[in-house]
């Protein structure tokens, strides 16, 4: 056997390893940064958060983890639950004409309870979460986890999920 070839390969490895401990520092110095950040430059912004976790059924394909940072919690609510995240509403959906893909007689009206500040923290939010890998989320926060971000800093419970 080869164990020139052998030592290589375990030389290999081990900067592997190293640089992959580099990038989770160096993730985990920039999130603690920025997350200050928002809630320094956003007096409204309480909280945020989102749920990450491994699914325990994938419809026969492989589960794998995921952070789900799409479908953010903003302030204690999920966003798309939030009155003031959307800048109209809805009050008639209309008839759906399947030929044309669109409602027809659809009627949206300006949403009194919108707010810019929050809307547009949030969207930052999303696009802050989304330079980060699977494996920080993973590695700091743990799985099937509902993490919250707040000014004195994270918290993690168990989220309960199918």
């Amino acid at each position: 056997m080869n164990n020139e070839k052998f030592e290589k390969l375990k030389q290999k490895k081990a900067e592997i390893q190293a640089l992959r401990k580099q990038m989770q520092d160096e993730s985990n110095k920039i999130f603690g940064e920025l997350t200050k950040e928002f809630f320094e430059e956003n007096p409204k912004l309480e909280s945020f958060g989102w749920t990450q976790y491994t699914p325990y059924f994938n419809d026969g394909d492989t589960c794998e983890f995921q952070a789900n940072t799409d479908y953010i919690y903003v302030n204690g609510d999920y966003i798309e639950d939030c009155k003031w995240y959307d800048k109209t509403k809805i009050t008639n959906y209309g008839r759906w004409n399947s030929t044309l893909k669109v409602y027809e007689g659809r009627v949206e009206v300006d949403n009194p309870d919108y707010d810019e500040e929050l809307a547009n923290v949030t969207e930052d939010i999303k696009l802050f979460l989304s330079h980060f890998e699977e494996d920080f989320f993973k590695e700091q926060f743990g799985d099937h986890n509902l993490v919250t971000v707040t000014k004195s800093g994270v918290d993690t419970d168990y989220y309960e999920h199918d």
